[in-house]
């Protein structure tokens, strides 16, 4: 029978006393004490970063971005809740997450795959051998080394981010990194460039200005390589934050002309900017006057002929209508077919305007006076039948005046106000009722009908519709008092508009001071009249231009 041997066998803790169950268990312990303390460290640190988050927004400020990327994701869906155009695109790029916002319809979604999706999803190939180093470690240098896009800015602000995305650009967010990115990948339907629906001409250029800013100004940078054709951006609207661009050419304005236009549009406090007469009735010196105090036009190239005679443009987004200042009666009673046939002529054309204003003032206001009050002053053959057509009618003279003033308001803001389709309906509608039947019925004299028609026709003739409203407006207290006082009413309307007209500044300079002002003769060869252009050798110096020297001059 086989012997079995027998060992001494020892407790393990007897020849290694560090592995006694003892020993283990204050081990166990002090490690749970460890546990305990680093949780409760976890918590505190968490306490001051929840403090930290808590610090109040710079003023007008929704919030500060954090290097916490769901954090900040949760600050802008708050921003952005209910607009169900706003897309959050979430994506990995060298182990971290990233969040791309923007709007759906006015955003190059294309664009965006290409230049910033996939050109930061191409760092992913790197990420599983270098981690989180293949991906630089702040904005400026992802915009420098990875994003493809034409047009990128590093943005710290919360405000100017969400405005960004507002604007139709792309905002990029990577956790652990506290700045954005805003890309500009904006497309949106806008309407094409196309001819000017209130100003037309026969032979200068058809292009017009449509809605979008971007385009407008393109149209005129096309026109003039002038690096002196300076350019400001501004942001009025407290909620529509509308772009306004005030242009001017730096060596030829008068000084202090731009900063007063700054001035004023810095004191524009409003919550939507729509139109641009927004803009222009907050920069009118009188903003009781009928006359308009800022220059309207839908045409590049006016607006470049006004810079380049030290003035100072102002574009609106979102209208095609701009504005020039400062605003005079010469400048308005000019257009471009003015300066594109012969001169002699385009003289007759302006001083026949120049008739046309009065007329368009003042002829109903003389019919009244003489019918009523100086009939001994007509022929007598001609008083004879003015006489006879009277007497048809059972309305004095000033209550005939007024109510075809009335009709033919009405009849001109039918044929403004309707569809195109039938608004030629409704001028030959207009034309049976005032022309024929309210004479046939013995209602309106004739002869009145012709001076209202002519009258109508000559306010028609303005080059600048908001000058003809103006005129259309002062008829009737002109009419007042020539049925009061005659022709000595009329003469006083006439007074009563010329020194209010002569009272009137448009950002310091006179309305209509460049006819009476003799100091300004050299501007008479491009106001009432024009010279041929080879005497033009000079700007106008009513507008104060720092080199008032056209021709000649380099530096012009």
């Amino acid at each position: 029978m086989a012997r079995i041997k027998c060992y001494n066998v020892q407790k393990l803790s007897a020849d290694i006393p560090q592995a006694s169950l003892t020993q283990t268990k204050g081990e166990f312990k002090r490690l749970q004490q460890l546990t305990t303390q680093s949780a409760e460290v976890g918590e505190k640190i968490g306490q001051i970063i929840a403090q930290l988050r808590q610090v109040p927004a710079p003023f007008h400020e929704p919030f500060i971005f954090t290097a916490l990327l769901d954090e900040n994701e949760k600050l802008l869906r708050v921003v952005f809740r209910d607009c169900g155009d706003i897309e959050f695109r979430t994506f990995y790029v060298a182990n971290r997450k990233a969040l791309l916002i923007y709007l759906e319809g006015m955003t190059d979604t294309t664009s965006l795959e290409k230049n910033v999706i996939e050109a930061l999803m191409s760092q992913n190939n790197g990420a599983s051998a270098l981690g989180q180093q293949e991906l630089p470690e702040n904005m400026k240098k992802i915009a420098q080394h990875i994003i493809g896009a034409a047009a990128v800015t590093v943005l710290e602000k919360a405000s100017i981010a969400i405005e960004s995305v507002m604007t139709g650009n792309a905002v990029l967010l990577i956790d652990g990194i506290t700045d954005v990115l805003s890309i500009s990948a904006s497309h949106y339907v806008k309407r094409n460039v196309g001819g000017a629906n209130n100003e037309h001409v026969l032979r200068g250029p058809n292009e017009a200005f449509n809605e979008t800013l971007h385009d407008n100004i393109v149209l005129l940078r096309r026109r003039s390589r002038d690096t002196n054709l300076k350019l400001r951006i501004f942001r009025i609207g407290e909620r529509t934050q509308t772009s306004i661009a005030v242009l001017y050419v730096a060596n030829l304005v008068k000084s202090g002309l731009v900063e007063e236009v700054e001035r004023r549009l810095s004191l524009i406090q409003v919550d939507k900017i729509l139109t641009s007469s927004t803009i222009e009735e907050h920069l009118a010196d009188h903003p009781w006057t009928p006359f308009p105090q800022a220059q309207t036009t839908e045409r590049p190239d006016k607006i470049l002929a006004a810079l380049y005679e030290g003035r100072v443009g102002i574009l609106v987004d979102g209208t095609p209508a701009s504005m020039m200042v400062p605003c005079t009666y010469n400048a308005l009673m000019q257009i471009t077919d003015d300066y594109t046939i012969q001169p002699i002529i385009s003289s007759s054309i302006r001083l026949m305007r120049g008739v046309a204003a009065f007329i368009a003032i003042y002829l109903p206001a003389i019919y009244v006076a003489i019918v009523s009050y100086h009939p001994g002053m007509l022929p007598t053959s001609m008083a004879i039948t003015v006489a006879e057509l009277r007497m048809r009618s059972p309305f004095p003279s000033f209550m005939e005046a007024v109510m075809m003033e009335i009709l033919l308001e009405v009849f001109q803001e039918a044929v403004v106000r309707m569809p195109k389709k039938i608004s030629g309906a409704a001028s030959m509608i207009g034309a049976l009722v005032i022309g024929t039947t309210i004479v046939q019925a013995g209602i309106i004299n004739p002869l009145l009908v012709v001076v209202i028609a002519t009258t109508a026709l000559a306010s028609y003739s303005m080059p600048s519709y908001n000058f003809s409203m103006a005129l259309r407006w002062l008829r009737i207290p002109i009419l007042i008092l020539a049925s009061i006082l005659g022709l000595y009413g009329v003469i006083l309307g006439v007074l009563m508009v010329t020194i209010h007209l002569c009272s009137l500044r448009s950002f310091g300079e006179s309305y209509i001071g460049g006819i009476f002002n003799v100091d300004l003769f050299s501007d008479w060869k491009d106001s009432m009249v024009r010279f041929p252009a080879q005497l033009l050798k000079e700007r106008p110096k009513e507008f104060g231009a720092q080199n008032q020297k056209r021709m000649g001059d380099s530096n012009g």
